[in-house]
């Protein structure tokens, strides 16, 4: 799991569990929402900083556009790969083009060409 994804979920679980503590201690809404705020923040920074530097430096390979290491291939580099390949494979850089034992037909449809299709 991506550290930054694993940080989300430490702070989500930092807040979650004294604002429900609270809440069943029937402790008013915006004070339980302010002290679990509090708490989830101050714990995150004392006891998790090795984690927020991990997801900062996550979140800061992402936006420079650079992979995780370990990661697999990008799914858009993927797909380049798998349409240029075709092009690059055939002899004049058509991929449909017909072998020598099969008929070469016809590209147009019958139904698109209006001379076809008017009355005689």
């Amino acid at each position: 799991m991506a550290p930054s994804m694993r940080y989300l979920l430490v702070r989500a679980a930092l807040f979650l569990v004294p604002f429900a503590v609270l809440m069943v201690a029937q402790v008013l809404w915006w004070l339980s929402l302010i002290v679990s705020l509090a708490f989830a923040f101050a714990a995150s920074i004392v006891f998790f900083p090795k984690l927020r530097d991990e997801a900062a430096a996550d979140l800061q390979r992402m936006r420079e556009g650079r992979r995780r290491d370990g990661a697999g291939p990008d799914d858009a580099d993927v797909e380049d790969e798998a349409l240029d390949r075709p092009a690059e494979s055939a002899p004049d850089g058509e991929a449909a083009r017909a072998t020598a034992d099969e008929p070469v037909a016809d590209a147009r449809d019958p139904r698109d060409d209006p001379e076809a299709s008017a009355p005689r």
